[in-house]
């Protein structure tokens, strides 16, 4: 059956309270049985069209690379209320729009006068083409009316609030989530009913010298889903503490003159001495910080984006325990993402890290040779595209400097600068890769000043600059490095660039024991396939499905080639290790992989 996916967009909170969802869902519904069609629905909440937000961010971005990806078929039908559903920007934006939704091959519906667009019906009937015109221009031109109005209805509320008048100013940004902004634009924000005590209770422990993590974790536990239906969101706490909304003032800026309004709120803190203390214990922790010796030593994996936790999949990044270096997950650190704040002693990573180092540069090298043709070709190809983004960011600059569009092509230029900035990275990375397959022209050559490079020496002083070279050679070599703590015993699997395998270290059986193993790794959902591979006492013999192949002269030459590979591993590892003890790296120590035990 042919799918009809609904587009249901809607921009205000007050447009969410009425009907809009169920007057466009029931219209929907009726055009898909009318046309035997399978529907599917995808909405929008609080999005809005005028600057293409919903295109960039929103549902119907990713509904268009759906179809682009062939996730979604290209003869899939599209069903909106009207045009002004899909955008509400200038007119030759959204016609583009329009037509790049009909050159995928889709059918679109518009629910309010029931036409139906195809590539094929708008080229032999124009007229359907100046009515889409038509269509979007009435809805920019009907936003861009609702923008100057409401630009004057938010001047018209500051004058009044100056005139010491009450105010309820919505349209100019959200209210701090203890705030009651449900009344009319002519009355005064109240305390929220429910979430003023909660507020009042963070701010009493920051004032107790509790930080952000203690105060989060305490609303979590005492009001379990307490903030919209989700847990305490970290930043949203972090920003309360920061907020002169706690002492009632509210900032808001209208094209280039800012206003800021005092007493608008009720006020949070008692008064401006305790919002003043409240920022001294802020800058006091903060002060501590700066202070911390951690912050001059060169951590080998924080900010590379390439260290994660197992659980949740974050970033984990480098903090000091006790004079000690660890590795934390951030998710965890913040209470977020079902994770816990979860640590491991950063000298075991970086040990593991440089065994997989030096067997990814040693293979690296011997596969690569001194032929840089290939990597040449990709580098004159990734800076012909800078070269390209370049160009478009200045013309973007100067357009900005007509002063045309500054919303939309401030946003553009971001996402361009952001594109320029990655592919700038990865030349150099290519770069410092070819520069390692010519130098010198030696393998033997580049092994013995690498080797020199990662020496213990360097490798145990967390302040030496060499350390810097080392963590570029790890961010070209190292793709993947992912921490797992389960039942008290660490484990880490460490994946070098261009390899199929994990490189698995871990705890084995009991303390102090420790082993290490490859296992396959799984491109399509980044996740692990087990090294020892399905044998008849790990399948229900029962499900004959298996029976086949377990038998089969495929499986076991699987079997075979597998356990050599794991066999060459594990002597190459032995190699690698012989090598590292030669520049003076003790054993790595089993006892590590169980720190709780």
């Amino acid at each position: 059956m042919p799918l009809l996916y609904s587009y249901i967009r809607w921009s205000s909170d007050r447009q969410a309270k009425g009907t809009t969802l169920e007057r466009q869902l029931a219209s929907a519904k009726a055009f898909a049985l009318s046309k035997g069609l399978e529907l599917v629905e995808i909405t929008d909440p609080g999005v809005s069209a005028f600057r293409g937000k919903n295109q960039q961010h929103g549902k119907l971005g990713d509904f268009i690379d759906a179809v682009k990806n062939g996730v979604i078929p290209s003869d899939t039908w599209l069903y909106v209320e009207n045009l002004d559903r899909l955008t509400r920007q200038d007119i030759t934006t959204a016609q583009k729009l329009f037509i790049e939704l009909l050159d995928l091959g889709l059918t679109l519906v518009t629910g309010m006068d029931k036409r139906i667009y195809t590539l094929d019906s708008v080229n032999k009937n124009p007229t359907e083409l100046m009515i889409s015109i038509l269509l979007f221009s009435r809805a920019y031109e009907e936003s861009k009316t609702k923008q100057t109005r409401t630009v004057g209805n938010v001047e018209a509320l500051v004058d009044r609030h100056k005139q010491g008048l009450p105010v309820n100013i919505k349209s100019c940004g959200k209210h701090p989530f203890w705030i009651d902004d449900t009344g009319s634009q002519y009355e005064s924000v109240r305390q929220h009913p429910k979430y003023w005590t909660i507020a009042r209770e963070a701010i009493e422990m920051f004032l107790e010298g509790h930080g952000i993590y203690k105060v989060k974790r305490h609303l979590d536990e005492k009001y379990p889903n307490g903030l919209n239906e989700k847990e305490w969101d970290y930043q949203v706490i972090k920003r309360m503490r920061e907020s002169r909304a706690l002492i009632g003032e509210r900032t808001i800026t209208i094209g280039a003159q800012t206003h800021k309004l005092h007493d608008y709120y009720p006020a949070l803190c008692k008064n401006e001495t305790e919002f003043l203390k409240l920022q001294e214990l802020k800058t006091q922790n903060g002060h501590k910080s700066k202070k911390d010796p951690s912050k001059e030593n060169i951590k080998l994996l924080s900010g590379l984006s390439i260290l994660r936790c197992s659980k949740c999949g974050g970033t984990m990044s480098s903090f000091m325990n006790r004079e000690k270096p660890r590795y934390i997950c951030l998710n965890g650190r913040h209470l977020q993402k079902g994770c816990v704040g979860w640590s491991v002693a950063a000298p075991l990573v970086e040990h593991c890290v440089m065994v997989a180092l030096l067997m990814g540069y040693m293979d690296a090298n011997r596969k690569e040779g001194h032929d840089t043709t290939e990597l040449s070709a990709t580098i004159v190809a990734k800076e012909e595209a800078i070269t390209e983004l370049n160009i478009s960011i200045s013309n973007i600059a100067h357009a900005i400097e007509s002063g045309a569009n500054i919303l939309e092509l401030v946003s553009r230029l971001k996402v361009l600068s952001a594109n320029r900035e990655t592919l700038l990275k990865e030349v150099d990375r290519l770069k410092e890769r070819k520069a390692l397959v010519e130098r010198k022209g030696s393998f033997e050559i580049n092994m013995m000043e690498f080797i020199n490079l990662i020496q213990w020496g360097v490798f145990a002083d967390l302040a030496n600059e060499s350390r810097n070279k080392i963590r570029s050679t790890i961010d070209n070599i190292i793709e993947h490095v992912v921490i797992d703590k389960t039942d008290g015993c660490i484990t880490i699997k460490i994946k070098c660039r261009g390899s199929d395998q994990w490189l698995v270290f871990g705890g084995h059986t009991r303390k102090p024991k420790w082993r290490f193993d490859i296992e396959l790794y799984d491109e399509d959902d980044w996740g692990f396939v087990n090294g020892d591979l399905p044998t008849h006492s790990s399948v229900d013999t029962d499900d004959t499905r298996f029976s086949p192949f377990l038998e089969s002269e495929l499986f076991a030459e699987t079997m075979e080639h597998f356990h050599s590979l794991k066999s060459t591993y594990h002597q190459y590892f032995d190699k690698v290790n012989q090598i590292l003890m030669a520049v003076g790296y003790p054993a790595i120590d089993g006892s590590a992989f169980w720190p709780n035990r």
